[in-house]
């Protein structure tokens, strides 16, 4: 069997722009994966429900981000990942369990789906008790797919190492491959998928030469890889959407560059020649 290659936007629905974004890199012909983020932007889906591409859609479960489904009051990757030592945890873990519930369940509505592929924002789905369960409504729901994040370090400039971003990816992806191999085992007999995955170490920062060195380094033969992009940027007339952190972090001009190398012919050569065209 074929391998298939994902070129992969994080973030649809978020809002608006980051969602106009994405979807005017999809027209383009390069994206063709998208992860949706639910009770935020509700006419984004409308809009790529349109297009007649196809499109792999995953539901980008939100845990971290006050939206619609949920009542969080800074909720960070930490602290999510510290609530079991929190004396009122059994409370939250229900309440978060509710909204990972709610937000499969409009996920499946909006799209239609039989079956269901998720990742998350922030990865913290990857959180051993939070990935317990998802695990528990795998059945119940179909799930099909999970990201599991287990990438092959490699560099693509030394003078990354200066840059915070790439310093602070670094940790993320110590942290993923240790939880990874919990997940993997969890998961073993559930017939649930895991793709090959890269985009973890310079998430946020991509360039061309770190996707071209990512697919390298983790693809193999006859298997799938999902190469992940962000796309999705806003500015400040959407500033009100957002608290301060989250805004500096969809608004930075980081973003911006992924989205010009989507739009790039450079990268559009290397996914139709050396990737595509061996799908």
């Amino acid at each position: 069997m074929n391998p298939k290659y994902y070129f992969h936007a994080d973030d649809y629905g978020r809002s608006k722009l980051i969602s106009d974004n994405i979807l005017h890199c999809i027209k383009y012909g390069n994206i063709n994966s998208v992860s949706v983020m639910i009770g935020f932007d509700e006419n984004s889906h409308k809009k790529i429900k349109k297009i007649k591409k196809k499109i792999n859609f995953k539901l980008h479960l939100n845990l971290t981000e006050k939206n619609k489904f949920n009542n969080f009051k800074n909720y960070s990757f930490l602290k999510l990942l510290f609530l079991p030592f929190f004396i009122n945890f059994q409370k939250e873990k229900k309440n978060i369990s509710n909204q990972i519930r709610k937000q499969i369940k409009e996920f499946i509505k909006l799209y239609k789906c039989t079956s269901v592929k998720l990742d998350s924002h922030e990865h913290v789905h990857m959180i051993p008790w939070i990935f317990e369960i998802i695990i528990n409504y795998s059945k119940f729901f179909n799930i099909r797919e999970i990201r599991v994040p287990d990438e092959n370090f490699f560099v693509s400039s030394k003078m990354h190492f200066f840059n915070k971003f790439y310093l602070i990816n670094l940790l993320k992806l110590v942290i993923m491959n240790f939880f990874s191999y919990n997940a993997q085992n969890k998961i073993k007999d559930k017939k649930i998928k895991i793709l090959k995955f890269t985009g973890l170490v310079y998430s946020g920062i991509q360039d061309f030469l770190s996707v071209k060195l990512g697919v390298k380094n983790n693809y193999e033969k006859c298997k799938d890889i999902e190469i992940l992009i962000h796309p999705g940027f806003t500015n400040k007339s959407e500033i009100n959407f957002f608290n301060k952190k989250y805004f500096n972090y969809y608004s930075s001009p980081k973003r911006k560059n992924e989205f010009n190398l989507c739009l790039s012919h450079k990268i559009k050569r290397f996914l139709n020649k050396e990737i595509y065209s061996n799908s």
